[in-house]
């Protein structure tokens, strides 16, 4: 498809929306405008260099998790690595989509990223933009998500998510469909992390994201698990595995595959103070 237009926004505008957002949800939506300081321009990868095998960006990053997680072999670190890089480097887009038509742009060539030991330090918005904004049709928030569709997956999918699973499959022979797995699960993370949304809500968000992709929808199950307050939030299990119990940790992710349905419910639960 053809690129989206972006609308750049003055740089105030941008972080005000932002910080809000982050404020509101978690700091899993944080995410930085404009060009870092020069004095730490080193620390920061460009995103569009993470897409092809073989780049140093790319090493450097699927290094930083190899190391910091303490994975065996880079074929599991590549398959937590896409997991908690869009759990992370994208949430801001589909959160924003999900509670009111906006889409950051959030496409790699506007995208630097900050490798954590586990995981993603920070995340920039070279400019701050947007591909879609619900200011023009406002009270309209369901017509803006659907018109915004396109741009959230050109943005979030298409040009970003899933040519990195492409990359982290051909530098380390990783399975492109764990790989895959591990995008829907980041990106499905962006909706459960919120914990006062309403989860069927958030649930509907979810069906209306994977609608045109019934190959990411068969990845994984959203569920409402209740909380010790009565409160519905919403959890997602995977259907397959990102190998984080061969880390230093030898545990599985709650939402391990490898785990009984009705026992990562109960999990969930317990981790919510539910009786």
């Amino acid at each position: 498809m053809d690129d989206p237009p972006a609308r750049a926004l003055d740089e105030l505008t941008a972080l005000t929306a932002l910080t809000g957002l982050a404020s509101a949800h978690g700091a899993r939506y944080h995410l930085l405008a404009g060009e870092p300081p020069p004095s730490e321009a080193a620390a920061w990868l460009p995103a569009d260099r993470l897409l092809a095998p073989g780049t140093p960006e790319l090493e450097r990053l699927l290094d930083a998790e190899h190391q910091g997680s303490g994975h065996r072999t880079r074929h599991a670190a590549a398959l937590t690595l896409i997991a908690v890089y869009a759990g992370r480097v994208t949430a801001a887009a589909v959160l924003n989509w999900a509670l009111d038509g906006r889409v950051w742009d959030l496409r790699p060539h506007n995208v630097l990223v900050r490798p954590g030991q586990h995981g993603i330090d920070g995340v920039r918005m070279r400019v701050p933009a947007l591909l879609a904004d619900p200011a023009a049709a406002p009270g309209a928030a369901a017509k803006a998500r659907r018109a915004a569709l396109p741009a959230l997956h050109e943005a979030v999918l298409d040009s970003h998510l899933l040519p990195l699973a492409e990359a982290l499959h051909r530098a380390t022979r990783a399975g492109l469909r764990q790989l895959h797995g591990g995008v829907a699960h980041g990106c499905a993370t962006a909706l459960c992390a919120p914990p006062r949304l309403d989860a069927e809500e958030l649930a509907a968000r979810w069906a209306e994201f994977t609608a045109p992709l019934p190959a990411l929808a068969r990845l994984g199950e959203p569920v409402a698990v209740v909380g010790a307050t009565g409160r519905r939030h919403l959890r997602y299990l995977r259907r397959t595995c990102c190998l984080y119990y061969t880390s230093a940790e030898s545990v599985r992710c709650a939402s391990c595959c490898l785990t009984p349905r009705a026992e990562r419910i109960r999990a969930y639960a317990a981790r919510l103070g539910a009786t």
